[in-house]
């Protein structure tokens, strides 16, 4: 990425669009959201290995993410690949299928999701579409796996960089309410973690 003038410069920037992205479906869980959000965690893994600026610690943060065995990885690389390509089925790289890799079949997007109420303010986070993820004869929830997929990049970039003794872990509420701050920056808009009691009026 040396040397190119790209729209983002750093897998840190990168991060940055993902948490912009993640804090969209928080508010309206939708399928054009969901599938910015899938291709710039996908793209993530590139950045994470090529950015000298970050710790080893956070390159095998990453590592223990993009298994075979990894359920969410799975759903993201797979449906990252099959929308870059246009293509109908998952692609996957011969010799890397084994018996656990599980394979992505189809997308159910149905309106009317409830999302959920988180305690004890009890604001709701990600209604909007309904979308599941059909695996293998299982369904899995886009909005589960959105929420996993975001707290290991998280962890990466904002907690693995810190000493451990220093480290607080966000509640629940506060990792779901992730908002764009629209003060101008050096690159792109800064983000920061925002905790509401009560939820916002419609």
């Amino acid at each position: 990425m040396d040397g190119l003038n790209m729209l983002h410069k750093t897998a840190q920037e990168r991060y940055k669009k993902l948490k912009n992205v993640f804090s969209r479906l928080m508010q309206n869980f939708n399928r054009d959201d969901l599938d910015d959000f899938v291709q710039t965690a996908n793209s993530l893994r590139y950045w994470i290995n090529r950015d000298r600026t970050l710790t080893q610690e956070q390159k095998d943060a990453l590592e223990r993410f993009v298994v075979p065995q990894s359920l969410d990885w799975q759903i993201c690389n797979q449906i990252a690949n099959c929308q870059k390509h246009a293509d109908s089925k998952p692609r996957t790289k011969p010799g890397k299928v084994t018996a656990s890799t599980l394979l992505v079949k189809e997308v159910h997007v149905n309106p009317g999701g409830t999302g959920f109420a988180v305690p004890p303010s009890m604001r709701v986070f990600g209604a909007g579409d309904e979308i599941e993820i059909e695996y293998d004869g299982t369904h899995e929830s886009a909005l589960g796996f959105v929420i996993r997929t975001f707290k290991h990049f998280h962890y990466i970039f904002e907690m693995a960089p810190i000493p451990p003794e220093q480290r607080v872990i966000p509640k629940f509420e506060d990792l779901l309410a992730v908002e764009i701050d629209h003060r101008p920056s050096t690159s792109s808009f800064a983000l920061k973690l925002t905790i509401r009691d009560t939820p916002e009026p419609s």
